[in-house]
């Protein structure tokens, strides 16, 4: 088939600008991707958070004002939720612990956030930071986890023990939860350290 130069140097534009969008599209997913690996840095910090009895009271007592204001019955709430009535009864009534499954699927129907539900407070402006988490039955096995709030980390760590098939010691059972990272930038390392102005850095003796 025979091109008029016109049109194939119309064509050849096009191309051209279609290889440079899909270039363009691939730095913006490589950029994405290194940003996704937020480091952290150690902070010093004693307060902890205890999670017991006062924790699940918090989230009930949100539940039950946010079904309120819907105009929702336990039962109309239920149905909504996809959670068994005798499951939410025993959640509202602070009687089981709900978990993370049991919050996710509240929060669509409820139109509130997970975070409102656990009144909870965000550290490191509402960033990702890096929490230890442990119970008070088993203070040597501490865990990482990765959220962006004390209560939120526990709920993380609790998911954690149902996928393992494993049970609290008992309904007394408490958990600590301390902060022990925050995000920190390339700013911040940048402004501790000297420039670098080669790859061979030195190394000398003690």
């Amino acid at each position: 088939m025979w091109v008029s130069k016109k049109k194939w140097a119309s064509l050849e534009k096009r191309v051209t600008a279609l290889e440079e969008k899909l270039q363009g599209q691939s730095r913006d997913a490589e950029v994405d991707k290194i940003c996704e690996r937020k480091e952290m840095r150690f902070i010093e910090n004693e307060i902890l958070e205890r999670i017991g009895f006062d924790f699940y009271c918090d989230i009930a007592n949100n539940i039950v004002k946010a079904r309120a204001e819907m105009g929702w019955t336990q039962k109309k709430l239920a149905e909504q939720s996809g959670i068994k009535p005798h499951r939410l009864v025993g959640i509202e009534n602070v009687k089981i612990r709900i978990d993370l499954d049991d919050l996710e699927k509240l929060s669509k129907v409820l139109n509130r956030s997970v975070d409102w539900l656990l009144d909870a407070e965000l550290d490191g402006g509402g960033k990702e930071c890096l929490y230890l988490v442990w119970s008070d039955s088993s203070p040597c096995l501490k865990l990482y986890q990765r959220a962006t709030s004390k209560r939120m980390a526990f709920m993380i760590y609790d998911r954690k023990f149902k996928e393992c098939h494993v049970a609290y010691s008992s309904g007394r059972e408490r958990h600590f939860v301390q902060l022990v990272g925050v995000p920190v930038s390339t700013a911040e390392i940048q402004k501790k350290f000297k420039n670098r102005v080669t790859d061979d850095l030195p190394i000398e003796p003690d």
